[in-house]
């Protein structure tokens, strides 16, 4: 199976209780993130008991951080997608993190992704 990284969308429809993205993550030895994905999770906190759970929940996930090369890729595809197909910085960074780490993204959000060349895109 090749490498996976999951988008924001995967593990927030999970948290949603949506049963084909359980389904999906029961299956995974090891589910792999961005610390994008974290932080945009945490960001969707309501209370303090939020936090507590996704913060048990994130233990059994692989957390890849942003390095000096995966930031200046992520300005590289800003440059180069920004204008024409309006990438956000977080979906930059997101795909400067598969890239860089020979990951295929899976996303329910495609559309932001296809694109980018040298980025595999997944649709869950």
């Amino acid at each position: 199976m090749t490498d996976l990284l999951l988008d924001t969308t995967v593990v927030i429809d999970f948290l949603r209780g949506n049963k084909k993205a359980a389904n999906y993550l029961a299956h995974l030895v090891t589910p792999t993130i961005s610390i994008i994905t974290e932080a945009e999770i945490y960001q969707g906190a309501k209370n303090k008991s939020d936090i507590k759970t996704w913060e048990k929940f994130l233990i059994r996930f692989k957390i890849i951080p942003i390095t000096a090369e995966i930031s200046r890729l992520a300005i590289k595809l800003l440059k180069k997608y920004r204008l024409s197909h309006g990438l956000h910085i977080l979906d930059a960074l997101i795909a400067a993190i598969a890239i860089e780490n020979s990951l295929a993204l899976v996303t329910e959000n495609t559309k932001h992704f296809s694109y980018i060349k040298d980025l595999k895109v997944i649709s869950r």
